[in-house]
């Protein structure tokens, strides 16, 4: 099990990465949220579980030394759905910061070190109960960071198609493209949905994070089912 752990990182890319089926949400529900009450009603449903997928989207700038937009869209899902929350819409998005700072939700991301920045800078929030699935993985491999589209591929078996004209998209637009929306809604679902793949298939991977989450998922705090909580 271990052995095949590395293995499946240290594969190379190739071109047969193509061929793989292409990752895709699946069957969750995608919400677009643009106001407060709806943010309420979402916030609500997400708190049934413990575990949430995490990203969050900025307007891209194009010069050199430039100051960073604000946060446009922030992703969040479960295993039943996705909800893409264009915050610069919404009025009081007072449920959305009192959830990031929840340390009892675990958000889970990859690379969280720029979230957490533009979080903080923006709303002066810390961001808590959060797992980095790139810092587990490079803690275990000494590697560099590894990316969404690679965990996918070795772990899911799918192929995330990140397209690097929607990274830099208009994330403020009125209304979010179809593709914006797969883009977006996928970058939070991946990191879920491979987290979860990873402690079922290679539980000795729950060693190499944080203690309080190893601790509390085998107390069973972390069902993924929302209607045990």
């Amino acid at each position: 099990m271990i052995t095949e752990f590395f293995s499946l990182l240290d594969t190379p890319k190739s071109d047969e990465d193509k061929l793989l089926p292409e990752y895709t949400v699946g069957s969750r529900k995608v919400t677009i949220v643009q106001t407060t009450q709806e943010l309420e009603l979402a916030i609500e449903s997400l708190k049934k579980t413990k575990l949430i997928g995490f990203d969050s989207e900025q307007k891209p700038t194009f010069k050199k030394g430039e100051k960073a937009n604000k946060i446009s869209l922030i992703q969040l899902a479960n295993s039943r759905e996705c909800y893409l929350v264009q915050v610069f819409k919404i009025k009081d998005i007072t449920p959305l910061l009192e959830f990031i700072r929840d340390r009892n939700f675990v958000k889970i991301g990859i690379n969280l070190v720029g979230d957490k920045k533009a979080l903080y800078d923006e709303y002066k929030i810390h961001m808590k109960g959060t797992l980095d699935l790139d810092g587990v993985l490079t803690k275990l491999t000494s590697k560099n960071s590894i990316g969404a589209k690679k965990v996918a591929k070795v772990f899911l078996k799918k192929n995330l198609l990140k397209s690097k004209k929607m990274s830099v998209s208009n994330w403020e637009a009125e209304e979010l493209s179809q593709n914006q929306i797969k883009y977006a809604s996928e970058d939070a679902t991946v990191v879920y949905d491979t987290i979860l793949h990873i402690i079922n298939e290679y539980p000795f991977v729950l060693e190499a994070m944080p203690q309080w989450f190893e601790v509390n998922f085998n107390n069973g705090k972390y069902s993924t089912n929302p209607l045990s909580v």
